[in-house]
């Protein structure tokens, strides 16, 4: 690691990485206003913060001609698009979620999205009290797996107002709890049988060891774009494999 920034009013400021918990390291933490000194040396910089910091410093990494991986999640449909404009000028990677794991249900997800002939579709999220968005950008990646190749015109999040289900309708159901690292269902109900598909992360270890796995990848890439996690994993066809 060749640099770390956080919140220029965190306390930690100025302290090697090892003296507040994460062993090993020397990188001395800097507040996010002192980003492109944190990241001179570095080959890839990954973002897992909130949007509005994001907003502000990944403009200023992109500058400066580095790969780029982020892993936040909340942003709106104008602040994605606008980023997206920038991160396709670096080799960049974006991802709702980095866990190995959540990107095969994303895949089984894809594979199982052509049955809405059969099956009323549900996506379920579970996370710890703090989160601050909802439904979870996973939860998100997968209606828009599923939009891809079923047609659901409508998302329905409470069902109070609503309570009978009508056809072309897609549930998505957030939960918050305690420390719960993350749980993502696809339930696909039938008149005579039922289908659950469940990722359950027993940490944030789960995103973090992807999220390594990702840097290690995208440093091998010159071509600018925006690539995703399931390039990473080759699960993408060979007709997909391009960035944009």
């Amino acid at each position: 690691m060749a640099g770390a920034v956080c919140s220029d009013s965190n306390p930690f400021i100025g302290k090697e990485l090892r003296e507040v918990g994460i062993q090993g390291s020397g990188v001395v933490l800097r507040g996010a206003s002192e980003i492109e000194k944190a990241v001179a040396d570095s080959d890839v910089v990954l973002f897992v913060s909130k949007p509005d910091a994001d907003m502000t410093n990944i403009p200023k990494v992109v500058a400066l001609r580095k790969r780029v991986a982020v892993g936040t999640t909340g942003f709106t449909q104008s602040q994605t698009e606008w980023l997206n404009s920038l991160l396709k000028n670096v080799p960049s990677i974006v991802a709702s979620n980095f866990s190995v794991g959540a990107n095969m249900l994303f895949q089984i997800t894809r594979l199982l999205s052509r049955f809405n002939n059969l099956y009323d579709y549900s996506v379920v999220e579970e996370h710890h009290k703090l989160k601050s968005d909802a439904p979870s950008g996973t939860a998100k990646t997968m209606l828009e797996i599923l939009n891809s190749s079923s047609a659901f015109p409508v998302t329905v999040t409470d069902r109070t107002a609503k309570p009978r289900r009508a056809a072309g309708e897609i549930e998505i159901v957030s939960l918050r709890g305690g420390g719960t690292p993350g749980i993502h269902q696809l339930i696909l109900s039938g008149e005579y049988d039922r289908l659950k598909i469940e990722h359950l992360a027993f940490s944030r270890a789960a995103s973090a060891s992807g999220a390594l796995l990702a840097c290690k990848w995208i440093v091998t890439k010159d071509q600018p774009g925006i690539y995703s996690m399931q390039d990473v994993l080759g699960l993408t066809r060979s007709d997909e494999k391009q960035p944009y």
